[in-house]
C-alpha cells in the first residue's frame, strides 16, 4: 500500500491533499480501507510516518478525523522529500524532474537516473507539449515523430529508433494526455442500402474472412442474389482483430447486426473467437446459414487434412460452436478433432442463390 501511496502523491494535481482524496486514489485501485480494519490501520501508519518524514505538514486549519484515527484532514506534499531519498540524481536534475506538470508521474525516473539522463530530452519535449493546453490533436504517428523524431516511436517502437511507448508508459501517461490519438487501418467493404438505413431499422453485416469470398459475395450482394445483408466487410484473416475498430467509421453501431464467416478450421474459429471477445458490444455471431451449407454441400468425409497441424489441447471451440444446432456442431467439431478443415472458398456465386 506505500508504494500506491507514494505514486499516489506524487502524481497529485495540486499541492494539497485531503486524506479522503488519497482514500478515494486506493478505492480506485481496489483498496478499501472501511471494509478492512487491517488496511485501515496500515493506512494511519503509513501516513503518520509521512507526517514524522516531513512529506505531509498538517495544515493549521486541518481537523481531526475520528475515522483516520485522528489524524489531520489537509496537508501540504512535499514531493521533493519523497524522491531525495534513494535517488542518485543530479540536484538540477532532481529540481527538474519536481517541476514537470502533473499527469506526469516523476516515481520511475526518480529511482533510475541513468534512464532519466537518457530519456530526458524527450521527457522534457513531453512536459512542454502538456503544458500547451491549446494543442491540436494529432494522429499517434503525427505526435510521435514531433517528440521523439521517428513516427514509429509509440505504435511500433520495436521497428524505430527509440521507444517512445515505454517511455510514456513510465511517465503513466496516455495518448490523451499528449494530444495524440490512433487511427484505425482501414477494411475493404463494400455496401448496399447500409447508409440509407441508418436509423431505420437494423441493419446486417457479414464479415468474409478470405478474399475470393469476399469478391463473391460483394458480386452477389451488388447483384441482389443475397438478401439480408448491407455491408459485406473482407477480414482479411487475423487483420480483422485489428480493423475492425474502423467500424465506427465506416457508421457501424452495436445496434446493428454482425455475422462471421471464415473456413471451418481452428484457425478460422479462433479467429471468430478473439473477434467476439475483443468486440463484445457488437455481439458478432457466426453466419450460421453459411457454414452449415459448406458442410452439406460437401460433407465432413470431404474435409482435407491441414497442411500443417497444431495442437488442439488448449484450443476452444466455444463460443463459436455454441450457435450451431447438435448435428452441424458435432460435424464442425469432429473436424477439428481430425485436424481437417473445410475452407470457404466451396462457397462459390452459384450457391449464393441456394443459401439461406
Amino acid at each position: 500500500m506505500e508504494k500506491l501511496i507514494r505514486a499516489i502523491l506524487l502524481r497529485h494535481r495540486n499541492k494539497r491533499i485531503c486524506l479522503s482524496d488519497i482514500d478515494a486514489a486506493l478505492k480506485a485501485d481496489g483498496i478499501s480501507l472501511f471494509t478492512n480494519p487491517d488496511k485501515q490501520k496500515q493506512f494511519i501508519g503509513i501516513i503518520q510516518k509521512y507526517i514524522d518524514q516531513g512529506i505531509l505538514k498538517p495544515l493549521k486549519s486541518a481537523a481531526p478525523l475520528q475515522q483516520y484515527g485522528r489524524l489531520p484532514n489537509k496537508y501540504t506534499i512535499y514531493r521533493e522529500s519523497i524522491v531525495e531519498n534513494g535517488t542518485s540524481l543530479l540536484r538540477e536534475h532532481l529540481d527538474e524532474l519536481l517541476s514537470l506538470s502533473p499527469p506526469i508521474d516523476i516515481d520511475y525516473y526518480a529511482t533510475h537516473s541513468d534512464h532519466y539522463t537518457r530519456d530526458r530530452e524527450y521527457i522534457l519535449k513531453i512536459d512542454n507539449l502538456i503544458r500547451q493546453c491549446d494543442s491540436e490533436v494529432l494522429t499517434a504517428n503525427e505526435r510521435s515523430y514531433l517528440l521523439f523524431g521517428d513516427e514509429k516511436a509509440i505504435t511500433t517502437p520495436t521497428e524505430a529508433s527509440i521507444d517512445g511507448d515505454t517511455i510514456l508508459r513510465n511517465l503513466k501517461i496516455t495518448l490523451s494526455d499528449i494530444k495524440a490519438k490512433r487511427v484505425f487501418e482501414p477494411f475493404v467493404s463494400i455496401q448496399k442500402n447500409f447508409y440509407a438505413l441508418e436509423g431505420v431499422s437494423q441493419r446486417s453485416v457479414l464479415i468474409v474472412e478470405n478474399k475470393d469470398t469476399f469478391w463473391t459475395l460483394q458480386s452477389a450482394l451488388m447483384s441482389g442474389e443475397i438478401a439480408g445483408i448491407h455491408l459485406v466487410i473482407y477480414g482479411e484473416g487475423n487483420a480483422i482483430l485489428k480493423k475492425f475498430e474502423y467500424i465506427q467509421t465506416v457508421g457501424g453501431t452495436p445496434e446493428d447486426k454482425y455475422l462471421y464467416f471464415g473456413d471451418i478450421d481452428q484457425e478460422g474459429i479462433f479467429i471468430y473467437n478473439q473477434l467476439r471477445e475483443r468486440y463484445q458490444e457488437y455481439d458478432v455471431r457466426p453466419a450460421v446459414s453459411l457454414y452449415a451449407y459448406l458442410l452439406s454441400k460437401v460433407g465432413v468425409e470431404k474435409a482435407q487434412p491441414l497442411r500443417r497441424s497444431r495442437s488442439t489441447k488448449i484450443f476452444s471451440l466455444s463460443p463459436f460452436i455454441d450457435f450451431f444446432d447438435p448435428d452441424i456442431g458435432a460435424g464442425i467439431r469432429r473436424i477439428i478433432q481430425e485436424q481437417k478443415y473445410l475452407p470457404q472458398e466451396i462457397l462459390n456465386n452459384t450457391d449464393i442463390k441456394r443459401v439461406r
